[in-house]
Formats: structure tokens, sequence, C-alpha cells
């Protein structure tokens, strides 16, 4: 969902307009509301820190939240309760039934992904850095940011693994295909989920 579809499912819900519902509160509630869900998801991914959404986002109504797009619909549920609480509007408690019921759904989403934090060069092919990733060739992994990720990759988006070394690796779009590039800038920190098994892992340390 862009800012322009969470503003326009805000005042579907509240039955409210961009006259009774300024684009200066609108800023204040979905500001709000992303805080409140993006503190469930620092329970589970350190340092998750989004930016705020500024008035010019609102106007053009372009920007797409950060969070998984499962969870989009929660920030406009939660700046149509406070809406709901502070006019007194009866629908704040239907509004609060299904913030608790899709609260549930992210929880055990961004719980059970254990997200690490990685760094990526912008390079012919870009180049994943991240200390004892323990991935193989051909594993999936998929992507989420603070900020910005490079021209190439997407957040949200299955690759996979091309092998480096115990602490780098490249990714492709398709199994065994060729490793992507990235360009332009990035901002942000980035995190990758893996849907490797977890498992036992050599070390070298000593059995005796």
């Amino acid at each position: 969902m862009t800012i322009n579809d969470l503003v326009n499912s805000i005042y579907r819900r509240t039955k409210t307009n961009s006259i009774s519902f300024t684009a200066a509160n609108m800023l204040i509630a979905i500001n709000s509301a992303q805080n409140r869900v993006n503190s469930i998801i620092r329970r589970h991914i350190d340092n998750y820190r989004p930016t705020d959404f500024t008035s010019s986002d609102v106007t053009t109504g372009i920007r797409v939240p950060i969070l998984d797009a499962e969870f989009h619909e929660l920030i406009s549920l939660w700046a149509s309760w406070e809406y709901a609480i502070e006019n007194g509007l009866p629908s704040a408690s239907g509004f609060m039934g299904q913030i608790q019921l899709l609260e549930k759904e992210l929880i055990l989403f961004y719980g059970s992904r254990n997200y690490q934090v990685f760094t990526v060069t912008i390079a012919s092919p870009g180049v994943i850095t991240k200390n004892n990733h323990r991935l193989n060739t051909d594993d999936k992994v998929s992507f989420i940011t603070t900020g910005a990720l490079p021209t190439g990759l997407s957040a949200d988006t299955y690759y996979f693994v091309i092998y480096g070394t115990a602490d780098t690796f490249t990714v492709s779009a398709t199994k065994g295909g060729t490793a992507i590039n990235t360009s332009g800038s990035q901002s942000g920190t980035h995190y990758y989920f893996s849907d490797k098994k977890g498992g036992f892992y050599p070390s070298g340390d000593s059995n005796k």
C-alpha cells in the first residue's frame, strides 16, 4: 500500500475526507501508527527504525511503508482507532479487534525469521557481507531495510545465494543464475532472512 492507499483507507474507515481530516493531522496520525507497529517489530529486529513520513509524502502519496506489505493495513487501523477514540466513535472497539488479530500475525512473522544485519557494496556484482553467514549456494534469502536498498535489490523478494566466502556472498534472481549488479545509492540498516533450516555447524573448537 502507498501512503495514498493508507490515507484513503483511513478516510473510508472513519467516514472523513481531506477537509474533516486535514493533511497535517493525517501526517501525525500515520506517523504515530507507524511507530506503534515498528515498536513491535523492534522486539525481534534490533535498530529497526524507519524514518517518519513527511508532509511531502502525504501530498504526493507514493511512498510505501517499509514493513512487509502483509501488515500495511495495521497503520491505517491504528490511525483510524486513534481518530475514533478522540471523537468518541463506537467503531473504536471494532478497529481494536482487527488490530489485535493482525498484530498476532505480525509477531509470528517477524519473530520466526531471525533477520541478520548485512552490508552490500555498490558494484558488479554487489557483494553482501555478514560475518559467518553459514549460507550455501542456492539457499534463499529475502531482504528488508530501514532505508533504501541499492538499485538491483528489492525488499520482500526471494533471491538465491551464490557462495563467496565464509563472510560474503552474492545473490541471483533465479536458481543457478547470474549474480546481481548493484548501483545507485543506499541508506539505512539492511537485514536478510534465510529459509535455511537450522542445524549443527562444524566448529574449530576442540571436543576434548
